[in-house]
C-alpha cells in the first residue's frame, strides 16, 4: 500500500479522512491563506490504467462541476491542480457527520428532521441544475450534517455537465439503491434523476430501509426498474398522508410523473408538512457522538462547576455551529485544564482554523464575558443595597446604564429585513439562524454582524453587509 503523502501540491496533508474508488481524501492545511482544507487525490495506480485518460477526464469534469455549483448547502471547491502528475481537489473542509452517521437509535427521523433536511437537499440540487449540473449520486453518504443541523452535499464527481463530450451515451454511474429508472437504464439524465434520489433519501429517513433493497446489485436493480416502493403507512403508522404523497411522486418511475424541478419539490414538501402540523422550522438533529478527545475520561474529575453554567451551553451551542458534534468534549477537555475563564475561551478560540469563525467565536465570547460581569456587579448592587449599590455600577450615568441607553431594541421590521438578505445568502436556513442569533444580539447592528460571520462565502458575506449597511 503507497504511503500517504506529507504535501499535495502547496498544502500540508494532516490526515486521511478516507479512501474510495477514485482515491483518498486527506484533511490539509492551507500555509498561505491560513485555513483547513480537503484534499480529494485521484488513485495512482488508476492513473497507469489503459483508461488513464478517461478517469482523469472525469476528475477533471468533478472540479468543473463543483466549481460551477456556488451555494451554502454545497461544498465548496477552491483550487485544482497536478502533484506529480495526479490531479488533485482542494475543497472546503466539513468537520461533520455524514446522515448515515447521524442516523438515530431504530433507523428512523422524525418528519420534522426529515423535511428539514431534505428542504437543504433540494436548494442545493436547484443551485446546481440552475447551472446544467445534475449530481447522480445523491445518498446519506454524500449529505454532509454540520453543527447538527445544516446540511453540505458533497462529491459532484460524477455530475453530468450538459455540455459534456467526454462520451457519446451516457453510462450507468452511481449507487445502485438510489439510482433512478432511467439512469440504471443508462439513458440520459436531468434534474428529475436527483429528485428521485432525493425520494429514495425521504423513504429511507422516514422508514428506516431503503424502498429498494436486495442482496444483489442486479436485484436491487430490478426493483428499481420495475416494482413499486413499498407501503410508508404500514412502515410508519400515522405518517401523514400530506407527506406520504410527495414521497411517492417523487419515486414514479416515469420520469414525467415526478415534480418538474426542486423547488417544485421543495413547495410541496413545504405544504405538505404545513397540512400536516409538521414543524420544521427549527431543527438540531442529535448525533452520535464522536469519540471523545484523550483527556475525556469517564470519572476523571473537571473544573466545570466553578464556571457558569449558561456561558458553558453558550460556548458549547456556538463551537458546534463551527466544529460540529465534537464541541462539547472539547469545552470539557479545555474545562480540566483552565484556571479561569478567560484562559478557557482562549484555549477554545484556537481550535478554531477559519479566521472568519474564529473572529465570531471570539466576537461571542466577549459579550458572553460582558454579561457575565454585569449580571454579577448586578447582584453586588443588589446585596449592598440603595444608592450604594448604584455607585458600584458608576452611579446613575454609570457604564452599565450609558450602554443600556445606546443600545436600540430590535424592532420586528429590523429582523424581517435583516432575514430577507440573510435568505438570499443561506435560503431556508436564515429563519432558524435569525432566532438562534437574537438570543444573543444586543442591537440590529450586532445581530447582523453575526449573521454575516456566518455566511461561509466571502463575496456572499460582503453583499449582505452592504445591503445591511444602514442598520
Amino acid at each position: 500500500m503507497q504511503a500517504d503523502p506529507t504535501t499535495v501540491g502547496r498544502y500540508v496533508i494532516q490526515g486521511a479522512l478516507g479512501r474510495g474508488a477514485m482515491g483518498a481524501i486527506y484533511k490539509a492545511h492551507d500555509p498561505d491563506i491560513d485555513r483547513p482544507v480537503a484534499i480529494k487525490l485521484i488513485r495512482a495506480d488508476l492513473l497507469e490504467s489503459s483508461e488513464r485518460d478517461s478517469f482523469i477526464a472525469r476528475f477533471r469534469r468533478e472540479a468543473r462541476a463543483a466549481g460551477r455549483c456556488q451555494h451554502p448547502n454545497i461544498i465548496a471547491l477552491y483550487d485544482f491542480s497536478l502533484h506529480e502528475g495526479n490531479p488533485f481537489l482542494a475543497m472546503e473542509f466539513v468537520d461533520g457527520l455524514t446522515l448515515s452517521q447521524s442516523r438515530p437509535v431504530g433507523g428512523r427521523f422524525a418528519a420534522e428532521d426529515t423535511v428539514f433536511v431534505a428542504l437543504q437537499l433540494l436548494a442545493a440540487l436547484q443551485a446546481a441544475h440552475a447551472a446544467g449540473i445534475v449530481h447522480r449520486d445523491i445518498k446519506p453518504a454524500n449529505l454532509m450534517l454540520v453543527g447538527g443541523s445544516h446540511v453540505k452535499v458533497a462529491d459532484f464527481g460524477i455530475a453530468r455537465l450538459d455540455t459534456s463530450q467526454l462520451t457519446q451515451r451516457e453510462s450507468v454511474i452511481g449507487t445502485p439503491s438510489y439510482m433512478s429508472p432511467e439512469q440504471c437504464r443508462g439513458e440520459a439524465v436531468d434534474g428529475r434523476s436527483d429528485l428521485f434520489s432525493t425520494g429514495v433519501l425521504l423513504f429511507e429517513m422516514l422508514a428506516g430501509q431503503k424502498p429498494f433493497a436486495g442482496a444483489t446489485s442486479a436485484e436491487v436493480l430490478t426493483k428499481l426498474l420495475r416494482d413499486p416502493p413499498p407501503d410508508l403507512r404500514a412502515l410508519v403508522p400515522g405518517i401523514p398522508e400530506a407527506l406520504v404523497a410527495v414521497v411517492e411522486r417523487s419515486l414514479a418511475k416515469d420520469a414525467s410523473e415526478r415534480f418538474a424541478s426542486a423547488v417544485d419539490m421543495a413547495a410541496a414538501l413545504k405544504l405538505a408538512a404545513e397540512a400536516s402540523g409538521t414543524d420544521y422550522d427549527e431543527r438540531t438533529l442529535i448525533a452520535p457522538q464522536r469519540q471523545a478527545a484523550p483527556d475525556a475520561r469517564p470519572g476523571s474529575q473537571t473544573s466545570a462547576t466553578t464556571f457558569d453554567p449558561q456561558l458553558l451551553d453558550t460556548l458549547s451551542r456556538k463551537l458546534a455551529e463551527m466544529l460540529g458534534p465534537i464541541a462539547p468534549y472539547l469545552v470539557q477537555s479545555a474545562l480540566r485544564r483552565a484556571t479561569s475563564v478567560e484562559a478557557l475561551c482562549a484555549e477554545l478560540e484556537s481550535k478554531v482554523d477559519l479566521p472568519t469563525d474564529r473572529l465570531a467565536f471570539q466576537a461571542e465570547v466577549r459579550r458572553q464575558l460582558e454579561r457575565s460581569r454585569n449580571a454579577g456587579a448586578t447582584q453586588q448592587a443588589a446585596r449592598t443595597g440603595g444608592t450604594g449599590g448604584r455607585a458600584a455600577l458608576g452611579g446613575t450615568g454609570g457604564p452599565t446604564d450609558a450602554a443600556s441607553a445606546s443600545v436600540a431594541p430590535i424592532s420586528a421590521a429590523d429582523i424581517e429585513r435583516v432575514q430577507t438578505a440573510l435568505a438570499r445568502h443561506v435560503g431556508p436556513m436564515a429563519r432558524v439562524m435569525i432566532k438562534r442569533a437574537l438570543a444573543n444580539a444586543v442591537s440590529t447592528a450586532a445581530l447582523r454582524d453575526s449573521l454575516a460571520a456566518q455566511i461561509p462565502d466571502e463575496p456572499g458575506r460582503q453583499a449582505f453587509l452592504r445591503e445591511l449597511a444602514a442598520v
